[in-house]
């Protein structure tokens, strides 16, 4: 089996988002998975379905009447391909987030994101910039996300938007004990931990990733790969992932039963 023939975060015309919404239909995402030797793919666009909390003005328009809209009208598998319809839904807080359980069930997955504080108006933000603050920050909102019951996926985790320049240091600053402590939420509730192109950005941010992914994989946690695609040219990239899999000698029974097929 070819271990890397799942891409279960890519985002559609329908994310605001989006930088190419002609290039970005779920028929031209299937035809290059299908090229690629892909096998799955799961469409995940933002959403905000939790009426008891105001959306942004970003977030209001992505309902997730378009998501049900997209999952009744798409073939789930063609050519060879199977796609997913699910989302990208929101922590703005610990313990608060954009989407509902019954929403949550009209979707294939939920990519439950907690480190999008760029939101700076939306989204709470840590006490400051220092390593130490971002670190019980990212922690207390990780540990919330996968702890939900909400969450199939974490996406990016411990990717914290808005402050990417820090994000070696505050790996750094999070114990081998605590990563450990709050990936076991994440493994006792089957949540999976999204395998990232965004880790690739620089050696520093590649290494503290490879740092938390083994401690995920040591505590029990499955996984997923994702290009958070936004672009054609984005879903290429996907391959690029081998060189964690390979570190993490990574092999199916690690993976997150959906990216699976089961």
């Amino acid at each position: 089996m070819k271990l890397i023939d799942h891409d279960l975060h890519v985002h559609t015309y329908l994310s605001a988002c989006c930088h190419d919404r002609e290039g970005q239909t779920p028929e031209r995402i299937r035809a290059a998975a299908a090229a690629g030797g892909v096998r799955t793919i799961g469409l995940a666009d933002h959403v905000w379905a939790n009426p008891d909390v105001p959306a942004s003005a970003w977030y209001a328009p992505q309902t997730i009447d378009r998501l049900v809209a997209m999952r009744r009208d798409v073939p789930r598998q063609a050519a060879g391909v199977r796609v997913l319809v699910g989302c990208e839904a929101e922590t703005i807080a610990p313990g608060v987030f954009g989407i509902t359980p019954d929403a949550a069930a009209c979707v294939d997955f939920v990519q439950l994101a907690c480190s999008h504080f760029h939101m700076t108006e939306f989204v709470a933000q840590p006490a400051s910039a220092r390593p130490r603050d971002l670190a019980d920050h990212a922690l207390a909102f990780f540990r919330s996300a996968a702890g939900s019951g909400l969450a199939t996926v974490i996406p990016h985790p411990f990717l914290t938007l808005g402050f990417q320049e820090v994000i070696p240091a505050m790996v750094a600053a999070i114990s081998d004990g605590q990563f450990t402590d709050a990936f076991g939420v994440a493994a006792e509730r089957g949540v999976g931990i999204e395998i990232t192109v965004g880790y690739l950005a620089n050696a520093p941010r590649r290494d503290a990733a490879l740092r938390l992914l083994t401690l995920a994989k040591q505590a029990g946690c499955r996984f997923s790969f994702g290009t958070d695609a936004h672009e054609p040219a984005a879903l290429a990239r996907l391959g690029e992932l081998a060189f964690f899999a390979d570190a993490l000698d990574l092999a199916e029974h690690d993976l997150l039963p959906l990216a699976r097929g089961v």
